[in-house]
């Protein structure tokens, strides 16, 4: 791989470098891309799929429906609220 194929790369990930940061770049790119050749060479069409790699088991509790609290009693310790609702400052355009 050249600099030119990597700088193309790196257009299309949208990634500017300067001709200085692409030339400490450049081995290490290449140097990964070659790891990821070497690991599109494993067979794995024989291989059982798997979901996970360590025999852990879920330890999440399972979920319970309780009890819900009103739309009143939600917004009763708001500083501000407008409808039955959390009245919040819109801060984004």
């Amino acid at each position: 791989m050249d600099r030119k194929e990597i700088k193309h790369i790196a257009d299309i990930a949208q990634i500017d470098f300067s001709d200085e940061e692409l030339e400490k770049f450049e081995d290490s790119f290449i140097e990964t891309m070659g790891l990821i050749n070497k690991i599109r060479e494993i067979e794995t069409e024989e291989l059982e799929e798997t979901f996970r790699v360590i025999d852990a088991v879920n330890n999440l509790r399972e979920d319970e429906v309780g009890e819900s609290l009103t739309q009143e009693k939600a917004v009763e310790n708001t500083v501000d609220s407008k409808y039955g609702y959390f009245n919040i400052v819109k801060f984004v355009e």
